[in-house]
């Protein structure tokens, strides 16, 4: 649990301005790398092709095409509901000593994902597509089955604390993609056929990453879904959270005033989509914050107190490590929100500036003024899910990820309905109200934190 954390404070501990930079920026690196370069070098590999080719309809084409994959593949339909599962099942598998188990169940939990995702891959092609070619039908395919592959590999990759074997292969795969796509990305045929290939190659990294790592016993084990103690309540807080970070979009993507087709069935929203990526972008500085308070700070808080609870503590010693951890929480919150909103405040003043160098029209600025306090109480939210679950408290995770994502809905078509000036307030509203109420469950929690240790269990 506290691996990287060790590092993180052994770099702390000499205690000058260019060790914290160091700290914050490899933990910046650590938590937001991956998915910070999957998003910028598909926007470089547009630019590339804007300005080689001069073919702008097909480059925003590959770029839709790959968003939805990343969302379907990634998130929804297949990997967002087992990420969790799959995850607590590893940890107890290894807490249990039988780390022979881990490979087996990878290989698995990966094969169940092809075998899921064919059946509603093709025929959603086939519909969405009819009037593309067979090869570009097959290029999506492929996209969405390696996507479905990385996403699963990388949450076994973390989990396990293999950051920097992840970052490397992030680096050097979608670097192969940018090279390739300078080469020979001619049409949005190639793109996607080049996507596929550096996705591939990150796949294949990650695969060898954690066979090289564990031996198993036999090559398939579906015991992780054939388990009694299926984590169902992990499972459909997944599902929801993921649902809940997409719905605003899928809507502002599908309404008639708002959204306009691209390829296909596919459609996309040119005055939601850039704003609301800038606002996904602006959260890094708030995600390393987070990163390092969590593996550094509360991992280790928590390690000594549930050590104690393991190892007749006193209760003396147990209420000190119990009140040390909600110092923790609350120091790393309020370090987020400060952080953070010194970075937006910074990005509001700038904002003119950098709409204007990045050619968006001066419109948008008051959708991305909102956008950016909408994703700062994200990952305020993230960051209390994310302690719930080192807490094992799953239902109530659940019941938050419902929460957003029905409120995210519900209000996003509201904000739709009232017109222009309210876009962005949907989603901004949602997750106000989720992270106030997971704020208030964090303290009932960690005041009854010593009573359900010891009486529930």
């Amino acid at each position: 649990m506290a691996g990287i954390g060790f590092e993180l404070r052994r770099i702390l501990r000499r205690n000058s301005l260019l060790s914290l930079g160091k700290v914050y920026g490899y933990a910046a690196l650590l938590s937001s790398g991956p998915w910070v370069i999957s998003i910028v070098a598909i926007i470089i590999v547009g630019f590339i092709n804007i300005s080689t080719m001069g073919k702008m309809n097909e480059t925003v084409q590959f770029q839709i095409v790959v968003t939805y994959a990343i969302a379907l593949a990634s998130s929804l339909i297949i990997t967002g509901f087992v990420q969790l599962p799959f995850t607590r099942y590893i940890a107890d598998t290894i807490f249990l000593k039988q780390e022979e188990r881990v490979l087996p169940s990878y290989m698995g939990t990966i094969f169940m994902a092809w075998l899921a995702g064919i059946p509603f891959v093709v025929p959603a092609v086939i519909y969405v597509f009819p009037e593309q070619s067979a090869f570009f039908k097959l290029n999506v395919v492929s996209v969405f089955l390696v996507l479905c592959g990385v996403w699963i590999s990388n949450i076994l990759a973390t989990s396990l604390k293999y950051y920097k074997g992840v970052l490397w292969a992030y680096v050097v795969s979608y670097s192969l993609i940018i090279a390739l796509s300078y080469l020979f990305g001619g049409n949005v045929d190639h793109l996607l056929f080049i996507f596929f290939l550096g996705n591939a190659l990150l796949f294949v990294w990650l695969f060898v990453l954690i066979v090289k790592s564990y031996e198993g016993r036999g090559f398939l084990d579906f015991g992780f879904f054939f388990n009694r103690k299926f984590y169902w309540s992990l499972g459909f807080a997944g599902l929801f959270y993921n649902l809940g970070s997409w719905v605003d979009k899928f809507i502002f993507w599908y309404y008639p005033t708002t959204g306009y087709p691209v390829i296909g069935k596919l459609h996309a929203s040119v005055l939601y989509d850039l704003p609301i990526f800038l606002a996904y972008l602006s959260i890094v500085p708030g995600m390393a914050i987070f990163f390092f308070r969590l593996e550094a700070d509360f991992a280790q808080k928590y390690d000594l107190y549930y050590n104690a609870v393991r190892t007749d503590g006193t209760l003396e010693a147990i209420e000190h490590y119990r009140d040390e951890m909600i110092k923790t929480i609350r120091h790393a919150i309020r370090e987020i929100i400060i952080v953070q909103g010194i970075v937006d405040i910074m990005l509001f003043m700038l904002a003119p500036q950098i709409f204007s160098f990045l050619n968006i029209p001066q419109l948008y600025i008051g959708l991305f003024y909102i956008l950016t306090v909408g994703a700062m109480l994200q990952l305020g939210f993230m960051s209390v899910l994310a302690i719930l679950y080192y807490l094992d408290r799953r239902a109530e995770a659940m019941w938050l990820s419902i929460l957003f994502f029905v409120l995210n809905m519900l209000f996003t078509f509201a904000s739709i309905q009232m017109g222009p000036p309210f876009y962005g307030y949907g989603y901004a509203l949602s997750l106000l109200i989720s992270f106030a109420w997971s704020l208030k469950v964090i303290r009932d929690e960690m005041e009854d934190l010593d009573y359900e240790t010891f009486m529930l269990q």
